[in-house]
Order: structure tokens, then C-alpha cells, then sequence
């Protein structure tokens, strides 16, 4: 599943659609297991007059892992060898550990922001929207991917790159004050 969420947020960071992906208008009104899709009337620029909009529900949730960087894998064990070597410093024992924590509540994802910006100039015409919303009341993944985009259009090295995923299992009551 996170392999799956990681091909999709990379994308996802361009605005690319991910592949297979259906029209809302394939779908069933109603509510399923998952999400309701529902139609309003609305002023629409869609050439066709058909808009499709989603919006999802997220409990909030928070994640934190701790990890062993010390297996001879990872480099540590060699890096630190190196080092001691190069100091004329006697090989010692040493640690090396990952901690990561996140949280998603009332205010969004910890430390990030999102800003959106329409302009409307005159009223277009009348067409369909078909809104879908989904409910995220089951386990899922949770990928947080880097956004460098440049006034010049260009996108910087770290764009594109996931940088934090976890996997919910169960989601959180909300608290009552974000400490």
C-alpha cells in the first residue's frame, strides 16, 4: 500500500492524475462503504458542463517511529570507522537512530501549509457538478511529499521526493486544544 502511495504522491506533486483513474460520472449516486458521490447544480467553465470536485474527511492522527540506523546496511558502522581513523581515534562503540513523529489534527499537518487563490470575473454557465467525498474511517497510508517550486517555473532537487510516510491503523479523537 505505501509503495502504491508513493507512486501516486510523487505525481500527485506536479498535478499529474494517477493512472486508471475514473470519472466521477462512472460512479453510482449515493452512498457506498467508502465515500458518497452526490450532484448540485452549479456555474461551471467545464466545456462540457460536467465539473468533478473532491473533498475527503480525515480523522487525526499522529505517528511516530524509532530506528536502528547501527546494521552494517545502512553505512554507520563503516562511517564511523573511517572517521575514527582519520581523527587517529580508537574505534568505539556507537549509536546511530532515526526518530520521526507526525500528526494530522484540527489545523492540518504538522508544520505545513497550504494556500489556494481563485479568481472569478464573470459568472460562467450553468452544468453539473458530481462531488465526492471520502471517508477515511479505515486503515490507510499517509505520505507527505516535498514541493519546490520556482518562480520560473523550474521545480528544485527535493521536489517530488517523499519525505515522510506512516501507516494509520486507527484514527484519533480530536483534542479538544492542539498543544
Amino acid at each position: 500500500m505505501l509503495a502504491a502511495a508513493y507512486r501516486i504522491s510523487t505525481g500527485a506533486a506536479d498535478g499529474a492524475q494517477p493512472a486508471g483513474r475514473r470519472s466521477l460520472f462512472d460512479l453510482p449516486l449515493g452512498d457506498g462503504p467508502l465515500w458518497t458521490v452526490r450532484e448540485e447544480r452549479v456555474r461551471t467553465r467545464a466545456r462540457d458542463g460536467r465539473e468533478e470536485r473532491h473533498t475527503a474527511v480525515l480523522p487525526c492522527w499522529s505517528v511516530r517511529s524509532e530506528h536502528d540506523l547501527t546494521g552494517p546496511a545502512l553505512g554507520f558502522p563503516a562511517a564511523s570507522a573511517t572517521l575514527a581513523k582519520a581523527l587517529a581515534l580508537p574505534v568505539r562503540a556507537f549509536e546511530a537512530r532515526q526518530v520521526a513523529m507526525a500528526r494530522f489534527g484540527r489545523y492540518g499537518f504538522e508544520a505545513a501549509a497550504v494556500t489556494g487563490m481563485f479568481g472569478l470575473t464573470s459568472l460562467p454557465p450553468e452544468g453539473v457538478v458530481r462531488i465526492a467525498e471520502l471517508r477515511f474511517a479505515h486503515p490507510y497510508a499517509v505520505v507527505a511529499v516535498a514541493t519546490d517550486t520556482r518562480p520560473d517555473r523550474t521545480t528544485g532537487p527535493w521536489h517530488g521526493v517523499p519525505v515522510f510516510s506512516a501507516w494509520v491503523a486507527e484514527p484519533e479523537e480530536l483534542p479538544d486544544a492542539d498543544a
